[in-house]
Order: C-alpha cells, then structure tokens, then sequence
C-alpha cells in the first residue's frame, strides 16, 4: 500500500505504525470548502505587546538572552527566554535529599495524596492528584512586532533554534526532568494568545501517555525488525520518492504516509540520533532555515492558516537509545476535529500526503 500510484483521489485506510493509529484518507472531501474557510485572527496591536523590545517589565526576568556579534537592531536581544507569567506546569522544586531519592516514576503518575487526603488503602482510585514539578518557558524570538518565524533573517533564525537546544538541554541534564517538549502555536486556531512570534517550553516529572505508547512502539519495531522505526522510514521515503517535501545534508522532509492531518510534515535527522539537544552547530543552523524554509511553504500553500510545530526528543531514560529518533512535526490546522475524530480516535485527512507532499515542493519561495 505504501508504494507508488498513478493517482490519490479514491478513500483509503492508512496505518500509522508509531500511533498504532488507523487514518481514513479521503481526497474527495476536499470539495467541501468549509473546511478551509474559518479563519480567526488574534489581536496585532504591536503597542500593547509584552514580547516586544521596551515592554520587557512586562514578562518575568528573562532567564537568558542571545544576540548574534553581527546584530544590526537596537535592542540588546534578538532572542529572550522568559517564565511564562501564566504556566501550566509550575516551577516546584524537586524534592530529592540524596542518590537514593527517586523521582514520580516516569511511566505511570505515582499516587501521592495531597495534604489533608487519605490514599485509597486498597482497590484501584479514580480520584489520584499529586504535585506536578517542572516548568513553562516562553521563547521570544524577536524584539519586533513580527509574527511569523518566517520573516525572521538567518542568523535570528538559527539563535531559535540554538535556545531550543539550550533550554532543552538545561531541563533535562540540568533539572533531569523526565520529559520535555518546545512547541509553537501560530494563530488562534493553534492555540496561540499573542501575535508576536513565539514559542514555548514544558518539562515535567512525568512521562505523557502518548509519549510513552511511541516509545514503546519505537522499542517494539526494533526488537522485531533489528532497525529503527524512523531509519526505516527515511530508507523507504527516499526510495519511494513521493512524499519528500525537501532534503538537506543533513535532514529530510516528508509527509508522513498516515499523516492524521492534512498537509501534515516530518522533519528527522538522516542519520540516527535520539536527542535533539546533542546537535552541533552546523546541523542546528541547518535545521533551523529548513524549517524557516517549510514555515513558508505552508504560508505560500495556506496564507492565514495557523500552524504548529512540536520538538520530540528523547525521554531521559531514553537518551542515546538504538531505538528513539528524534523528530519534529509541523502542521497547518486547516481541518478541524470533529465527532468522529473524538470518538474512534480515527482521523479524516482530507489531502492525501503525495498530493500535500507535491504542492509543498512545488510552492514558490
């Protein structure tokens, strides 16, 4: 099923082997013009901005800032790294007195009661809470009012990426965080509250469900196959030939063959590597304007649609694994989820990934 056709405009099943998902693609529903017509922007009132140069007592101190030697704007930072003044995931402490501590174990969250409870003696709790200890950084990724990573230069563009990296790497050797994710909202569909280019951090103590069933389905394909899951991947794309947005020395571009959402794109590593943070220079930079390059296809392909893009590394535990390969997924949200998505845990994808793979190539830069 996964090789090449004449044509994608019949429905089809498609099995997503890292979700252990099935997605129903259906060209023909592309007709439906609904689908591509609801677009909410977010307010763009530069003067009111937290993010933008002169506003910074606005947001918490920043915990680091970069600056390229070559810089030509005023402010003192290209790139600022703050708390994020509203976070998901509060800054608490671990609590951990010597070697022998243990951390929440990263699989499961552990049943703690919080004070004044009383844990379930025995039988399974429907009601488990605990602390959660980690954080939520913001990213900002400009001292102007810009707002999209596109219209960023170069070299701004690469000192994003060298914060992802370093923050990153700050939570999970430093903080030794069980896991933690950069991901980029772009427009209200996406989840995104202000315009200014942006994206944001979270780790925390625990493992999420998702991330650890495709870590267990990444360490499953190994011990059947002997090979990685995305090696694999990369090998068969290449060969195939008809989902490959774009490629450099260092990294590929594809729509994924089960994509679950339209126009859906995977950015791997060429060779195998688990974390995104053991990136030298030379493979961060090109990363960096790779993604600057596919931020404008979808712009070019979808103008005004929002967007997201997330980092997935390895878990702690799962650094320098044979079988984790770090991957990072962008996506525009020109669908929406709907009933049955919710329910069957099934997706629709109205653009099937040769036809999404093929337009992307082929857009104008």
């Amino acid at each position: 099923m996964g090789g090449k056709r004449d044509s994608y405009t019949t429905s089809e099943l498609r099995h997503d082997w890292l979700a252990d998902r099935w997605v129903i693609v259906a060209p023909q529903r592309t007709e439906r013009p609904e689908d591509y017509s609801h677009v909410v922007s977010i307010q763009n009132d530069g003067s009111a901005c937290p993010f933008c140069s002169g506003h910074e007592r606005e947001t918490p101190s920043a915990l680091v800032s970069y600056r390229s030697e070559s810089a030509t704007c005023e402010s003192a930072w290209q790139v600022r790294v703050v708390p994020n003044k509203f976070p998901a995931v509060n800054g608490v402490e671990y609590r951990v007195d010597s070697a022998e501590s243990s951390l929440p174990s990263p699989h499961f969250p552990l049943a703690l009661p919080m004070d004044g409870e009383v844990a379930n003696p025995s039988g399974i709790d429907l009601y488990v809470r605990r602390e959660l200890s980690g954080g939520h950084e913001v990213i900002i990724e400009s001292p102007l009012h810009l707002q999209s990573l596109s219209q960023l230069d170069r070299e701004t563009v690469q000192l994003v990426f060298r914060a992802y990296r370093d923050r990153l790497a700050y939570w999970r050797c430093e903080r030794n965080s069980t896991y933690a994710v950069v991901f980029k909202n772009v427009g209200y569909d996406a989840g995104a509250s202000l315009a200014h280019t942006h994206s944001q951090l979270i780790a925390t103590d625990i493992l999420p469900t998702e991330v650890q069933r495709h870590v267990t389905r990444m360490e499953e394909f190994h011990r059947i196959e002997k090979a990685c899951l995305f090696c694999r991947m990369l090998a068969e794309e290449s060969e195939q030939a008809v989902r490959i947005v774009d490629k450099t020395t260092h990294f590929t571009a594809f729509c994924p063959f089960a994509s679950r959402l339209p126009s859906m794109v995977y950015v791997l590593p060429n060779t195998h590597c688990s974390s995104f943070e053991s990136l030298n220079e030379v493979e961060l930079n090109e990363l960096a304007w790779l993604t600057h390059r596919l931020i404008r296809r979808i712009e070019r392909c979808f103008p005004k649609a929002a967007y997201n893009f997330v980092i997935h590394t390895a878990p702690i535990h799962k650094q320098d694994s044979s079988a984790f390969h770090w991957r990072m997924e962008l996506f525009p949200r020109i669908t929406k989820v709907a009933g049955f998505e919710w329910g069957s845990d099934c997706y629709i994808n109205p653009i099937s990934p040769e036809i999404a793979a093929a337009s992307l190539r082929t857009v104008g830069l």
